[in-house]
């Protein structure tokens, strides 16, 4: 692919993933508001002790076969269908293992409601199965526009049903109706737009060698997935749905900004990484850019938000959500550390050293238990602390082991990042004495949004910042 190509490729992937994550996120955050509005804590508790479950099952059913098969030069209908028929049978399998399991995970909360709760919602399994070759062809053809068209539509019909059962009494149903009839929405339009149908065909050579690649994707999605999850079943059983409900509601809105920050960066750069990955020199310059570009959009967002978070939830969701200001704050620092770590594991997947990135979920999942450990009887503020300590020694211990393999060694992205860290530290402290001189939320959170946006700006372009006027560069491109 000629360099210009790719420059061309590389703008189209990211505006698509901008507007299939900003859109989605932003009608998401729309009908969030309304339904935390009906709904309670506890009803939101209760959803979020599936969460885990859900996240795990996923994993599981793909396999790092998605991986794979975006990242396979020499691709072949054999390599599809022998993908889509496995991923359906572990799906079926997992569905019937969580048919069977969901009084156990009832008794497990000690909430009851959940056994019927888990038999509708884990249907998941089967419908994101049935659509994951559709998806994966179209993320590897480049096909974003098609990838936002769906998940915007599926979210807005899904969505609107919700709301119409909540309105109507339905409580924690209307949540799981939401989350079931997305899946089933985007899997239905999938097969309809997508253009891919299954053949009889299975081959077992493709499986081993898209296995060989995947498995250890796997192993490591599933433990990512218990490092990313595994604190709302320790909520959930060490203190109450109520309680797992206002954390719930603050990891909600906290992972729209991390996910849609790092989704967008991901999801367009994975395959067009995967495109280059035989040009060593080439791929670790255009990967060190992103690093830069992440740490230039990240700090100055998240820290922000956790600033406001406050008159944001207030505004939002109202008072009686009160009690999940301190956890968004918490969840957004974590999350600074979540986007730099999974864009450094990004890279090492289009290199293939699927070894390294298992061996570092292992890691993860290591400190995880010893920070737990540490915390399990604390108050849930401290719970939270102890994870950004985690996330933080996460991040360092990942790029150090790049640094050992790659030109782009743990100091100089120390370096990289580092200004748009201290500019941004520098934002909030400008910007959060606001808070003592204006009482009203409506205008603080106008206010300090306000002087970070124009601070940051300011600062960067004194100490002439090479990213943002690339950011700037590539804005008018786009707009030709």
């Amino acid at each position: 692919m000629e360099e210009k190509e790719f420059q061309k490729k590389t703008r189209s992937a990211f505006v698509w993933n901008l507007i299939d994550r900003v859109g989605s996120q932003l009608i998401s955050a729309i009908i969030g508001i309304a339904l935390a509005r009906m709904l309670g804590a506890t009803e939101y508790g209760l959803t979020g002790a599936l969460a885990i479950f859900v996240a795990l099952s996923q994993s599981l059913c793909d396999s790092g076969f998605s991986s794979a098969l975006v990242r396979k030069q020499d691709i072949s209908e054999a390599d599809y269908n022998t993908v889509f028929y496995y991923n359906l049978l572990i799906s079926v399998l997992l569905y019937a293992g969580g048919w069977f399991m969901a009084p156990a995970i009832a008794q497990f909360f000690a909430e009851p409601i959940l056994t019927p709760l888990s038999r509708v919602l884990f249907i998941v399994f089967i419908f994101n199965a049935l659509c994951l070759i559709q998806n994966a062809k179209m993320v590897k053809e480049i096909d974003f526009g098609k990838v936002a068209t769906i998940n915007v539509i599926a979210i807005i019909i899904s969505g609107c049903i919700a709301l119409i059962m909540a309105y109507n009494g339905y409580g924690v149903w209307a949540l799981v109706a939401q989350i079931t009839l997305q899946a089933f929405i985007k899997m239905t339009l999938q097969w309809l737009i997508g253009g891919w149908r299954p053949r009889l065909i299975f081959s077992w050579q493709s499986f081993k060698q898209l296995f060989a690649f995947g498995s250890n994707i796997m192993i490591a999605n599933v433990l990512n997935v218990l490092f990313l999850n595994i604190y709302s079943a320790i909520i959930g059983r060490l203190y109450n749905s109520r309680d797992l409900g206002y954390y719930a509601q603050a990891n909600k809105w906290s992972d729209m900004g991390v996910t849609t920050l790092y989704g967008v960066i991901q999801n367009s750069t994975y395959t067009l990484f995967s495109a280059i990955q035989d040009n060593r020199e080439r791929l670790t310059r255009s990967y060190r850019k992103v690093m830069k570009l992440t740490a230039f959009i990240t700090f100055p967002s998240l820290l922000a938000l956790a600033l406001t978070a406050r008159p944001f939830i207030l505004i939002l969701l109202g008072e009686k959500w009160e009690s999940s200001i301190p956890m968004f704050s918490i969840l957004l620092i974590a999350g600074i550390f979540t986007v730099l770590t999974t864009v450094n594991g990004n890279y090492i997947r289009i290199e293939g050293n699927t070894r390294l990135v298992l061996r570092l979920e292992i890691f993860k999942i290591a400190l995880f238990i010893a920070v737990l450990a540490l915390t399990w009887h604390l108050p849930i503020i401290q719970l939270l602390w102890g994870m950004v300590a985690t996330r933080f020694i996460v991040y360092i211990v990942s790029i150090v082991c790049i640094g050992k393999r790659v030109g782009y060694t743990w100091r100089q992205q120390i370096i990289d990042i580092m200004p748009s860290c201290a500019t941004s530290l520098l934002m909030v402290c400008f910007a959060y004495p606001i808070q003592l001189f204006i009482d009203n939320i409506y205008l603080l959170f106008t206010a300090q949004i306000a002087v970070c946006m124009v601070f940051y700006i300011v600062v960067n372009r004194y100490i002439q910042s090479d990213i943002l006027q690339e950011v700037i560069e590539n804005i008018k491109r786009i707009g030709r």
